[in-house]
């Protein structure tokens, strides 16, 4: 009776890896009770479900699917978005004039500071922000919320960067403070050089070997606080609408992430912007140091994102600064969306290691571990006593 009791708290525990969603147990505590006489010869104590019981399954696995499509939606509805859609829709209409949209920040940042020389005091922006705006006003002349502060108490830190836009669905700003690296220097190191760049984009952020993010939309900037000027360098399918969506911008490569293979194929750890998965336009290393900014590649318009300060160290720098704001509005939905991907993701990676143990201990009980040639294995010596 003791072995039948063992087979069927393992045989409960391989359903209950494999149904995390439902609680087996109590599945199967609710079917109707067996009024024979257990018999060790039994093929099996669990009863076959009744079409009752089998339906109430298939509507649990139904409500799971659906809550994927809602998170899904989510993803693929963003506020900026949808303004976005609206406009293209009121196209026709040529008669609007775009006027310069002042952006709402939740707080302060080290890039735009309130202090700065030709501050508006009217509208309370910074000439820069108020330039890169003017880019896009529909989008970028809206609210923005801060998603990570390196200097507002998140550090620098690229673990706690990828946490941070992973698995959003907002549109988001990219920015990123540095020097030119030291280790990567000609001549003399000169830790004043400042450069600010960043990057922009629509798209959700996602773990990936490959690249991904094919709104045509996005976009790399520079910022110039000596000439008080914004460098944008746009895609080059930007407003091309014969090859909308047909290029991928984006690339978010971590080597200690949870999908990652241990195999690059010579693709670069850490994020990308542009080019090739070997070669990003703008590539930020997980050590966050030697990070590079090129001055071309075949997705965004040439140009120099270090603005005439990366020649001396071959255009490696090093980052000291990072934000990543938000923009658009519907906040919290995204961020609800995102938690919620995140939930799904982290119950995906749980049932992965719990069905590679039960199958590891099956291996081992089965005599497979380490066994080869002659050796009959970890628990080989049992058929010999």
């Amino acid at each position: 009776m003791t072995t039948k009791s063992s087979e069927e708290a393992e045989l409960l525990a391989r359903l209950q890896s494999q149904f995390g969603d439902m609680n087996v147990n109590e599945f199967l505590n609710g079917c109707p009770n067996n009024d024979t006489t257990e018999d060790d010869d039994s093929e099996s104590s669990v009863e076959e479900p009744t079409p009752e019981e089998l339906q109430a399954w298939q509507e649990a696995q139904f409500a799971r699917g659906k809550m994927r499509l809602q998170t899904k939606e989510i993803l693929d509805d963003a506020a900026t978005a949808r303004r976005r859609r609206l406009r293209s829709e009121k196209e026709e209409d040529k008669d609007w004039e775009r006027v310069p949209a002042a952006p709402e920040l939740d707080g302060t940042s080290i890039f735009f500071p309130s202090n700065a020389d030709g501050m508006d005091l009217a509208a309370g922006v910074h000439p820069l922000l108020q330039k890169l705006v003017n880019f896009d006003p529909e989008v970028l002349g809206t609210q923005w919320r801060c998603l990570y502060s390196s200097s507002g108490g998140d550090g620098v830190s690229f673990r706690n960067l990828i946490d941070k836009i992973r698995a959003y669905s907002g549109s988001t700003m990219l920015l990123f403070g540095g020097v030119p690296s030291a280790t990567r220097c000609l001549g003399d190191t000169n830790n004043s050089k400042q450069v600010s760049l960043g990057f922009f984009t629509f798209d959700t952020w996602t773990e990936s070997e490959v690249m991904f993010g094919s709104d045509d939309e996005c976009f790399l900037f520079a910022l110039d606080y000596e000439s008080n000027d914004v460098k944008v360098f746009p895609s080059r399918l930007r407003g091309n609408a014969a090859k909308k969506g047909t290029k991928k911008y984006m690339y978010c490569n971590p080597s200690s992430g949870a999908t990652r293979s241990g195999k690059t194929d010579g693709s670069c750890h850490g994020v990308g912007f542009g080019g090739t998965p070997s070669q990003p336009r703008l590539h930020i290393t997980e050590s966050l140091e030697e990070c590079r900014a090129l001055s071309h590649d075949a997705l965004f318009e040439d140009g120099d994102l270090m603005l005439g300060k990366g020649s001396e160290s071959l255009y490696y720098f090093d980052v000291n600064e990072i934000e990543v704001w938000a923009v658009g509005g519907d906040f919290d939905e995204q961020l609800a969306a995102q938690a919620k991907q995140k939930e799904i993701e982290l119950a995906t990676l749980e049932h992965a290691r719990q069905v590679d143990k039960r199958q590891l201990l099956d291996h081992i009980e089965n005599g497979f571990a380490w066994k080869s040639h002659n050796n009959p294995g970890l628990f080989g010596h049992r058929d010999s006593l």
